[in-house]
């Protein structure tokens, strides 16, 4: 039996295996003592043992994968002193035959090795998340500061993972603290040290409070599972995060927090419904809506502007949004997308007293900008700009929408852009191809529902090509959309209503 003496190191573990496997010892012939994970029954007697003297390298290559020193070099951190049996019983069946043997899973050996390197990486992983640095002043520093963290790993980790805070921290110096050994950065190397007692690291900084204050702001009550929180925390940690002191304020807090989370979420899910009236006439909605504060674009400091058009228009016209010259005039469609839809609508024959016009979202939401620098004195002042509208917005709005085609119970409904037709079909609709002719479809708003370019799109298209084709598709829809209505030159049938 040969009895080799380690001094806990990946390199004093590969000179001697690697004589051993050149002069094939088999590996139950060899018993591995590790001194620094387990000490030698007498030692306090006779003395500490010392590791058993390297041994010359052995002439030949053995011609180990790269993937097993990779795997070893991680594995030799896990406190378990059976990992240097472990890897030299790998090793000797490596270089004997079995090339492919890390390769096999279901191999007891290769399984244990691949369990013992994902503890490794699991507590590096948590050592990353949960050393907490505080400050010191130490005139030998770079800049009279030291950052100074205790920590407690469940592996022998401290040198393998100084190369990680060495690069996420290359600026400052610092110091990490274990019971196992210390690792120190003073922007030129990483030293070791033996381990040292907690107290010798610092419990408290005045940038504490300012973290604190953070991690109370984040917490999350409504995504609190306290078993999953101590599986991925463990409550050895919690003493040197400062973060975990307030936990049980926090925590006793949540059914509070929770509550109020409800209430705004039933609040805002439902936001416009308590502003909607039942109403039977448009002029009892349009009344209602300048008190509507369903959303947050009611503080932006414009006005709500109400659809506009005959109460029993046979085709309705949905829009995006009003713009800058709609909300000051409060009515839609009356800027520079409105003249080019008056363009197509004298164009297709399709006339005012047979349409109503509204827009998915009442209010304007937009950007406020400055000039550019230079500006003519006509330039001067800021500028409001349009911003799409979210999906919350539309839904938020949906209400006054339901309300409206209630109604007036279109024949025939032409959502003009995308929000307005998301507003329709739902936010999975996509628009058309302008290439394409229009395709009707029924929608629970009408049994006639279209989708084309919004005007405002058409302007501001990339090039004339491409605003040639969408106008074209424009103009062919709201064309299908006299002639599904069944109106004739602009003037409604006899008999309809």
């Amino acid at each position: 039996m040969v009895r080799v003496l380690l001094d806990g190191s990946l390199a004093g573990w590969r000179a001697h295996a690697r004589a051993l496997a050149a002069a094939c010892v088999s590996p139950t012939e060899i018993e591995w003592v590790d001194l620094l994970r387990h000490r030698e029954p007498g030692g306090e007697l006779f003395g500490a043992p010392q590791p058993s003297p390297l041994p010359e390298a052995p002439s030949q290559e053995l011609g180990v994968p790269r993937a097993f020193l990779a795997r070893a070099e991680t594995v030799a951190c896990h406190r378990s002193s059976e990992v240097w049996g472990l890897l030299y019983g790998l090793l000797h069946r490596l270089v004997n035959g079995e090339r492919a043997l890390l390769d096999d899973p279901l191999d007891p050996d290769v399984a244990t090795l691949t369990r013992l390197e994902k503890a490794v990486r699991r507590d590096a992983h948590k050592m990353h998340a949960f050393v907490r640095f505080r400050r010191l002043e130490d005139e030998g520093s770079r800049n009279g500061e030291r950052f100074v963290a205790w920590y407690e790993p469940s592996h022998l980790i401290v040198a393998r993972e100084a190369r990680f805070f060495r690069e996420r921290f290359p600026s400052m110096d610092w110091s990490i603290l274990t019971p196992d050994g210390c690792a120190h950065w003073d922007g030129k190397a990483v030293t070791l040290s033996p381990g040292a007692p907690r107290d010798r690291a610092p419990d408290h900084d005045e940038l504490e409070e300012l973290w604190c204050s953070y991690y109370a702001s984040i917490f999350n009550p409504a995504r609190v599972k306290l078993k999953a929180m101590e599986a991925e925390m463990p409550r050895k940690f919690w003493p040197t995060l400062p973060e975990t002191a307030q936990l049980p304020e926090l925590l006793a807090d949540v059914p509070r927090r929770l509550e109020e989370m409800a209430r705004t979420s039933r609040r805002m899910a439902d936001s416009a419904h308590p502003f909607v009236p039942k109403a039977h006439d448009l002029d009892t909605l349009r009344a209602a809506l300048p008190a509507c504060e369903g959303c947050e674009l009611h503080r932006n400091g414009t006005r709500a502007v109400p659809g506009h058009g005959a109460p029993d228009a046979a085709v309705v016209l949905l829009g995006e949004q009003p713009g800058d010259t709609e909300e000051r005039e409060g009515r839609p469609f009356v800027g520079p997308a409105g003249a080019l839809l008056r363009e197509v609508l004298e164009g297709v024959q399709l006339q005012e007293q047979d349409l109503y016009v509204t827009n998915a979202v009442k209010h304007f939401r937009h950007e406020v900008r400055s000039p550019a620098s230079g500006a003519g004195l006509e330039e001067r002042g800021k500028r409001r700009i349009h911003k799409r509208p979210t999906t919350q917005h539309t839904s938020r709005c949906q209400p006054w929408l339901d309300a409206e085609l209630a109604l007036i119970q279109p024949r025939v409904l032409v959502a003009l852009g995308a929000t307005a037709l998301r507003s329709v079909h739902g936010p999975t609709a996509r628009m058309p191809d302008p290439c394409t002719a229009p395709a009707p479809v029924a929608s629970r708003y009408a049994p006639v529902t279209l989708s084309t370019f919004h005007p405002a799109a058409i302007l501001r298209a990339p090039d004339a090509a491409r605003g040639e084709q969408m106008r074209a598709h424009l103009a062919a829809t709201l064309a299908e959309a006299r002639r599904s209505a069944g109106l004739v030159t602009g003037s409604r049938p006899p008999g309809s209503r």
